[in-house]
């Protein structure tokens, strides 16, 4: 079944609008999650537990500056905790490959609108 002229330009409008909204998407998504770092995780969790300790002590003691340094040891550790510094970033393709097998070479050549355009075309075709 054909499409009339003006239901045809509303699809090429809306792929368009489709394509361009997924460049701005890209764009704006530079920033790369990056590989998380076990040193800091580590270090990070027996910081929060030493200013757990302390702050508790603080209270024992009924001392206020002391329970204000274990919460600021306690955030210090947090933010050592979630601080992902390394040096081999995780790029997309790791992401949306994870626990797939191996990547054929055509793949990994295909940007996302080809890779979506090759599939709509097997779905049009009846392939699957």
């Amino acid at each position: 079944m054909a499409l009339s002229e003006h239901e045809q330009r509303l699809l090429d409008e809306m792929e368009r609008g489709f394509y361009q909204s997924e460049a701005d998407v890209l764009q704006a998504g530079s920033s790369q999650p990056r590989r998380l770092n076990y040193r800091s995780l580590v270090l990070g969790i027996i910081v929060v537990v030493a200013g757990i300790g302390v702050l508790v002590a603080g209270v024992a003691v009924h001392l206020l500056w002391v329970g204000l340094i274990g919460f600021a040891v306690m955030l210090g550790g947090v933010i050592l905790m979630l601080s992902r510094r390394s040096s081999d970033p995780l790029t997309v393709e790791d992401i949306t490959s994870a626990g797939s097998g191996p990547k054929s070479p055509r793949s990994s050549r295909e940007s996302l609108s080809e890779r979506m355009e090759r599939r709509w075309d097997q779905r049009m075709e009846g392939e699957r």
